[in-house]
């Protein structure tokens, strides 16, 4: 072939559009090009859909949706190691809950047996299914009842914890410490002094609720206008409105209180003690905790776009303020019912956030669920060695967790200053 020929040869193969080899023949749609072949993506090649490659970011849908080994010479694109990656995470995920649960059962069944008659399993399943009649009663129509309800609490209280610890962004929120738990034990303080023209199981879980309410608004508040929402000012903000509450409680206490027998009651209480409603106010009760986390687990997303920063999740489209006011809501709401149940019951709801994103992560879609479930583990187990480690006494609720949370508290403390 002459030169001049040659020139024309090549002048052709470099105008060719992209796909079209040096022959000036096209590649017919589905086959591997010559750059696809040696190693390059060819935006000509196929991908579900109908959609190009050209121009697509690695990540993005089009990329990652590509079948393996099309216009990459049989080598996967990062997006199918990710998948794996994805599915990987999953695997484990499933396996995390799925061991929960199982102890989250022999936490309830231990629940059953323990107290001051000890049963065994197989005689805590049978009087379950109206078989031995002679612990039916006390496993069936007591210690059951009461076990669910210090399931429903544990659960209340952990979701509570997780959702205020995504509102404040803030790892050492809970209940207890932003003083919200000290509002709903002052509402349910006068809803069990004061007489009342309804009935008290509406009283006491409606007190309890504004109560909450208010307080985690007053700590809101005493935060922003101190123009910081860090560890510090959080807590200095919860310590000083759980201080006024407690005293605003003992106050209200001394002047309302008619006898001894009432008085006795509401420190009973307040120590945490596990109240097992009886007929419709168990349903009632599982109900309102029922729709209550049915709610938070639709503020996932806002919860998680709220750790990225009031002005980042403002600018993902998230209405912040919205956000805000609806999670103190549920989070109040949980606390308000878990008080109205079980009293004053510390730290649990600082301790199932952490053991949740130390097992399944961040993503509150995973956590809000686990963070439920560790804190009815947590207050199943602990509420049953209440009852069972003086018999015939009980050792408040509110001690034992108490007792244990301090340290977890301390320990959390103490990691962050090392941190930092």
């Amino acid at each position: 072939m002459s030169r001049d020929g040659k020139g024309a040869q090549g002048s052709a193969a470099a105008g060719a559009a992209p796909g079209t080899p040096p022959s000036g023949k096209p590649i017919p749609r589905g086959s591997v090009s010559a750059g696809a072949a040696s190693g390059g993506a060819s935006p000509e090649a196929p991908v579900p859909g109908g959609a190009s490659l050209e121009g697509a970011a690695p990540g993005s849908a089009v990329f990652e949706n590509a079948a393996p080994g099309r216009a990459t010479g049989g080598r996967p694109f990062h997006g199918d190691r990710h998948a794996r990656v994805r599915s990987a995470s999953a695997a484990r995920t499933r396996a995390v809950f799925l061991g929960a649960f199982l102890v989250f059962a022999i936490a309830f069944l231990f629940a059953l047996c323990a107290g001051h008659v000890w049963s065994s399993p197989a005689e805590a399943l049978r009087s379950i299914f109206g078989e031995g009649r002679e612990k039916a009663n006390l496993i069936y129509l007591w210690r059951l009842p009461r076990a669910v309800t210090a399931a429903a609490v544990g659960a209340l209280l952990g979701l509570s914890g997780a959702v205020f610890q995504g509102i404040f962004r803030n790892p050492l929120a809970e209940p207890w410490l932003v003083g919200s738990s000290g509002g709903a034990a002052v509402g349910a303080t006068l809803a069990l002094l004061l007489p009342w023209p309804v009935s008290q199981e509406i009283v006491l879980p409606s007190l309890s609720f504004a109560g909450a309410l208010g307080a985690a608004f007053l700590v809101l508040a005493l935060a922003r206008l101190s123009g910081s929402l860090d560890t510090a000012t959080l807590l200095l903000a919860g310590i000083a409105v759980s201080a006024i509450l407690t005293a605003l409680r003992s106050f209200l206490m001394m002047t309302l209180s008619s006898d001894n027998l009432s008085l006795q009651v509401v420190m009973s209480w307040l120590m945490g003690s596990i109240q097992a409603p009886d007929g419709t106010r168990m349903t009632v009760f599982l109900c309102l905790s029922a729709l209550v986390f049915a709610l938070s687990l639709l503020m996932a997303r806002p919860l998680d776009l709220l750790g990225l920063g009031e002005s980042m999740a403002a600018a993902w489209g998230l209405n912040v303020r919205r956000a805000v006011v609806l999670g103190l809501i549920l989070g109040s709401a949980a606390a308000a019912l878990a008080v109205s149940a079980g009293g004053m019951v510390a730290f649990v709801g600082l301790a199932a956030p952490h053991v949740g994103r130390f097992l399944v992560g961040t993503r509150h879609r995973r956590l809000i669920p686990f963070s439920a479930l560790a804190g009815a583990v947590l207050v199943t187990a602990a509420d049953a060695l209440a009852r069972s480690l003086l018999p015939p006494g009980e050792i408040p609720l509110g001690l034992l967790t108490a007792l244990a949370g301090g340290p977890f508290f301390l320990v959390l403390l103490a990691g962050r200053n090392r941190a930092t």
